[in-house]
């Protein structure tokens, strides 16, 4: 079979390499979909050391082409999509369904290849009308379900997503299904915002074009917003910014990963009585895998992401890919997935 390699920051290809052969409750899963996550981008950003490495894909749906003696409930020739989230099944936080923060979870991945082999325990079937392209989304979709359900969002609230890539789209229409009243999108592309408006934002606000913070208390009377979504991090000032936008007793729930701690203004979140929820992966809501309430959102509609898919590239061209990634001003890029 055929997979992506890594060989250097910005430097991919495509090799040869043996096909997975499954024992015990392991699923080989023929790849259909595979989306380019901002953490697969991090390394391609930096000046590491040259090092060659099968490429990730943990975003990824498919077709079962091989299951293990011990795997009853999926079939070869079913549809699927993979979480990526593999706990150690037996710590205190795995047996409370709380497996996105076991210390010792793995993320199995290989969706940049044509075959990979997962446990079956991460295998959820997809419906006919849920497209593999949409499947491979499924785990940006989780992240904001996730995300929402910490900040705990009501009809009576007005949220702000910071943020538009993938992450922060998902977000705003779970916040948005879930019933907040209104959402905004505060991000810096023009066509990503637009795919907001499109996708159901009540109001979307350029941070390169105009103030964000002034835009945001526009918009919401002067009050500020009931819930912030920070989904940017890195090195970004959004959590400056969410700190300036949320209203006084709102909530800033942290989707992004930092690469430094972000300032924080103690006094002023201590005064206002902020809370700031830390929304880390996904796992169980109510005892429902967020990866299936994912599934039936996009199946029933309430999420939708076709609109977010703006390219599509086959394995061949996984540089192509991941080129347009590392630059969405140039490639207009917002979700970006291969097709093996």
């Amino acid at each position: 079979m055929r997979v992506g390699m890594v060989y250097g920051p910005a430097r991919l290809g495509v090799e040869e390499a043996d096909m997975p052969v499954a024992t015990g409750d392991d699923v080989v899963v023929r790849v259909r979909s595979a989306g380019i996550c901002g953490s697969d981008l991090h390394y391609h950003r930096g000046d590491g050391e040259p090092t060659r490495r099968r490429a990730g894909g943990h975003e990824l749906s498919g077709e079962v082409a091989e299951v293990g003696p011990d795997v009853e409930h999926v079939a070869v020739g079913d549809r699927v999509g993979v979480e990526p989230l593999l706990g150690c099944g037996t710590c205190r936080f795995c047996r409370a369904g709380d497996y996105h923060i076991c210390n010792d979870l793995t993320h199995p991945g290989g969706g940049f290849g044509e075959y990979t082999m997962v446990k079956a325990e991460n295998v959820f079937g997809i419906p006919d009308n849920v497209s593999d392209d949409a499947a491979s989304v499924l785990d940006c979709v989780a992240v904001g379900v996730h995300a929402v359900q910490r900040a705990k969002t009501d009809a009576t609230d007005t949220a702000v997503v910071l943020g538009d890539a993938t992450i922060g789209l998902c977000t705003m229409q779970v916040a948005k299904a879930n019933g907040a009243a209104r959402v905004g999108v505060v991000g810096h592309h023009d066509a990503a915002l637009a795919i907001a408006t499109e996708l159901g934002a009540d109001f979307v606000v350029n941070a390169k074009k105009e103030a964000a913070a002034e835009a945001v208390m526009d918009h919401t009377h002067g009050l500020g917003a009931d819930i912030v979504y920070e989904s940017v991090g890195g090195i970004a000032t959004t959590m400056e910014t969410a700190q300036e936008i949320v209203r006084p007793g709102g909530v800033i729930a942290v989707i992004g990963s930092f690469r430094e701690s972000p300032a924080l203004d103690f006094r002023r979140l201590l005064r206002y009585e902020v809370d700031v929820r830390f929304a880390w992966s996904y796992a169980m809501w109510n005892g429902v895998p967020e990866f299936k309430i994912s599934i039936d959102m996009l199946a029933d509609g309430r999420v939708r992401a076709e609109p977010m898919i703006t390219h599509r590239f086959p394995l061949d061209d996984i540089q192509a890919a991941f080129d347009a990634c590392l630059d969405r001003y140039a490639s207009g890029a917002v979700k970006v997935v291969i097709n093996p």
